[in-house]
């Protein structure tokens, strides 16, 4: 006799829209990383004031005549990932529809409980869709991350993906964005 074997099912964004819509998720937090549902867990003290930090930082730095800064939205990236992100940067006027919007130009996650995740998972979801600069505010280790000129150098895998290009920006440094370099973060200013 033969033994089933299970099978783990990779969800496509339309399906985990339509969960969200009929209620599934209830009132959790959740996001959608390669085909799998996860839940975001509760944001503590440290990440909600570098979400307020970060909040006036990017919405002066980006003036909204012709960029749209999303602030914990979902991010469509492909077929299987829509993660939520606590910033992402278009180069496009808000309120651009879904289907006519370009790979962010900045992602931006504040990491305190969720490290392994922004730096596994997630980052392979973002270097696999495209995003060119990738940040991470690491609160525990003071510093940001910066990731830059994704790759796959297996290709055919999806779990091969990732960034050529890594920086640690620690206080008393800063941050400029790839694709807009007139434009300086202090870390100080990052952190909370």
């Amino acid at each position: 006799m033969k033994t089933a074997l299970a099978k783990r099912v990779r969800w496509t964004v339309p399906e985990y829209f339509r969960m969200d819509r009929i209620g599934l998720f209830k009132h959790r937090r959740v996001e959608l990383i390669n085909g799998e549902v996860i839940e975001v867990p509760a944001q503590a003290t440290p990440h909600r004031a570098a979400v307020t930090n970060i909040s006036d930082l990017l919405l002066n730095a980006f003036p909204r005549s012709g960029n749209w800064v999303v602030i914990q939205g979902t991010l469509r990236l492909s077929r299987y990932d829509a993660p939520d992100p606590d910033f992402h940067v278009f180069d496009v006027p808000v309120n651009t529809p879904d289907d006519q919007l370009p790979a962010p130009l900045l992602v931006i996650e504040i990491s305190d409980t969720t490290y392994r995740k922004d730096a596994g998972p997630k980052l392979r979801a973002y270097a696999r869709g495209g995003v060119p600069d990738y940040w991470i505010v690491n609160l525990p280790s003071r510093r940001v991350e910066v990731y830059r000129r994704p790759e796959n150098p297996t290709p055919g895998r999806r779990s091969g993906w990732r960034y050529a290009e890594v920086n640690h920006f620690a206080p008393g440094q800063s941050v400029i964005p790839l694709l807009r370099p007139m434009i300086s973060f202090p870390v100080d200013a990052l952190l909370p």
